[in-house]
């Protein structure tokens, strides 16, 4: 059992996710899930992971089914680059599991960590999720918000200087 507040998140793109933001801001910023899978012709089962990482994010909310663009999304649509990359952070920051390597990083010396260690963490943590994948979708989410970065020469994950 993961300590209060520590959630996995769903092994997905924030391309994807905010792609899902443009098409519901394009169809008036709500849309029924199982039409949106069916017009894209997407997978439903990959689309929920897109759902929940935009509703992880504050990005949406989905009540019964459909998918609704929150006001937080839609500033995040009219924002810029850096300002994207900046309300992100915020938000990881914010996430149970992406403050707990946050302060697990800065109690490290160098402020970084062997991915395998990490990983022991992860499993730990959230024994019942895959940690590659975990692990895999945290460095890429903490990448785009130059929150997080990892050298792969030298399996060294490490927190972005803030």
């Amino acid at each position: 059992m993961p300590p209060t507040g520590i959630h996995p998140i769903p092994s997905t793109g924030l391309p994807r996710v905010f792609g899902l933001l443009e098409i519901l801001d394009d169809r008036g910023g709500r849309e029924d899930g199982y039409r949106l899978a069916r017009d894209l012709n997407y997978d439903l089962g990959e689309l929920l992971k897109v759902m929940k990482a935009a509703e992880i994010l504050g990005f949406v909310e989905t009540p019964g089914g459909d998918i609704v663009l929150l006001p937080l999304g839609r500033k995040f649509l009219e924002s810029d680059i850096n300002e994207r990359k900046l309300m992100l952070r915020e938000r990881l920051r914010d996430h149970g599991l992406f403050n707990y390597l946050i302060r697990l990083l800065k109690g490290q010396e160098e402020r970084s960590m062997d991915k395998e260690l990490v990983l022991e963490h992860l499993v730990m943590l959230l024994p019942n999720e895959d940690p590659e994948r975990l692990f895999s979708t945290i460095v890429n989410w903490g990448r785009f918000a130059e929150l997080f970065g990892y050298n792969q020469d030298e399996d060294r994950f490490y927190l972005d200087q803030e």
